[in-house]
Parts: C-alpha cells; structure tokens; sequence
C-alpha cells in the first residue's frame, strides 16, 4: 500500500502556494508517498486559490522523491493540448515523478465563465486526446468537442487515473487509457468511505470499462486512514489518500510530519 497527502489548493492557508510547497516537501521527509492537490479555478465564497499546476511545479523542484500531481484536472476547463504540455513539462521537471489525474470536473469551474461545453463528452474525448500527444505521434483528430490537426510533442510517458463518482459513472470514462481509477465517492452528508468490498467493486467497475486488470486503485480516506489495511489490498486498493481530518494549518503540518501509518499494518 501506498500513502499520500490530499489537500486542497485554496483558503487563507492553503491558498497560498508557498504553504502547499512546504507541506510537500514536509510530506517527503516524513515518508509520504504522494503529495496531491484538487484543481479548482472557483471555490465559492473563497477567494484565495492557488494555481494547481504552478505549484507543483515549484514541488517538484523542491522534492526529490514523493510522487504528485493534480486530483483530478478537468480536460473541459484545460483544454487536452494545454494539459498535455504542461503534464509534459511537469514529468520532465520532477524526473518522471507526476500522475496525472482527470474528471468531468464541477460545474463552479464552468457556469461563471459562460463555459457551454458537455463535461462529460469533453473528458471521454481530452482523455484520448492527451493520451495522443503524449505519445510523440502527429495527431489528427476531429470529434465532438475538440479538434487537433498535424500536431506533434515529444514522446513523454505520463500515468493517467481516470476520475468519476461511482458508481453513476460507470463505465469509467477514459478507462482505457487510463493506468488507475481515483472514485469520487460523495453522498448527501460528504464524503463516503468505500469498504473493502466496495472497492473491489470499483476495481471491477474500472477493468470492464476498459482499464488494465493491474491498475492503481485510488481511494480517498478523508480524515483518517482505515485500520484494515490488507483487506483493502486485498481488494485491488493501491493507494490510500488522505487530509488527516485536520483544522488549521498547523493541525495539517503535524499530521504530515508524523508520517504515514506504516507500522502494524
């Protein structure tokens, strides 16, 4: 099992991008695996948010070995060819050390800016897309909602996990080029904390829309990490995410220097 940091990138703490890169770089020295950020441009009656790919960017120079990246981007508001060369440029920053995280995306990130396109459609075709042009072909595609004509980057191997609330969005949109799954699993009181046996039927739900059989499964535990850690792994869970429940900065800090919860499990 892996362990990672899931935060968010605004507010009058987490919003400042030199309070996220130190945590990163706390986050590494700990033991943390991960180190992930939700990518919004609007969060209501918050003002203060911090770019997602600028400060990764600037984690990635300071870190060395924690993996990263953006949970999840929506290739609706940054268009497929944008993401690609700036997940293009990050991999190539941080040494080979970004995952690159997908959705559909929430509409408080389209509706102020007049945004008119289809979520869903614009994540099922970016995914294919960004896959294209990561691959170091010239590509030559013409769909619902994007279009990309005699464009050609260099080859740069970046993993993909596609994101989707399950399980009303099965099948998994991307799936197929996708290397793992990160379910958004929210219900009406917030977030909801998939069992061992839901997982396994998220893994499922991911392998029949067209994902690999060993791909990472991805779940975010909220405020604490579950004690049955082999049973989760048992299930196909890969990685297991986590905010540490924490109020205030500092609460966060000591969460992160404390480490992952690797002994006993």
């Amino acid at each position: 099992m892996r362990y990672g940091i899931y935060v968010p990138s605004f507010g009058s703490s987490l919003g400042d991008p030199s309070v996220l890169v130190s945590l990163a770089v706390a986050a590494e020295e700990a033991g943390w695996d991960g180190f992930f950020l939700w990518d919004h441009v609007v969060q209501p009656g918050e003002p203060v948010v911090a770019d997602v790919w600028v400060t990764l960017g600037a984690v990635a120079a300071r870190t060395s070995r924690v993996v990263l990246g953006p949970l999840v981007t929506s290739l609706g508001r940054r268009r497929p060819w944008k993401v690609a060369l700036e997940a293009s440029t990050l991999q190539r920053l941080s040494g080979g050390r970004l995952v690159l995280g997908v959705g559909a995306g929430v509409p408080q990130d389209f509706s102020p800016f007049g945004e008119r396109v289809s979520r869903a459609a614009a994540m099922s075709e970016g995914v294919e897309v960004v896959r294209a042009l990561l691959s170091g072909v010239e590509v030559e595609h013409r769909g619902e909602v994007f279009e990309v004509s005699g464009v050609r980057f260099a080859p740069v191997e970046v993993p993909i996990w596609v994101g989707g609330n399950w399980p009303r969005s099965v099948p998994f949109r991307g799936a197929g080029h996708a290397a793992g799954v990160v379910p958004a699993t929210f219900g009406a009181e917030g977030l909801v904390v998939l069992s061992p046996a839901e997982a396994a039927g998220v893994k499922a739900d991911f392998v029949a829309s067209g994902g690999p059989a060993g791909g990472d499964v991805v779940l975010w535990g909220g405020a604490s990490l579950p004690e049955e850690v082999a049973a989760y792994e048992a299930a196909g869970v890969t990685w297991l995410l986590t905010d540490g429940g924490a109020v205030g900065l500092e609460d966060l800090r000591e969460f992160v220097v404390a480490g992952p919860p690797r002994s006993g499990v």
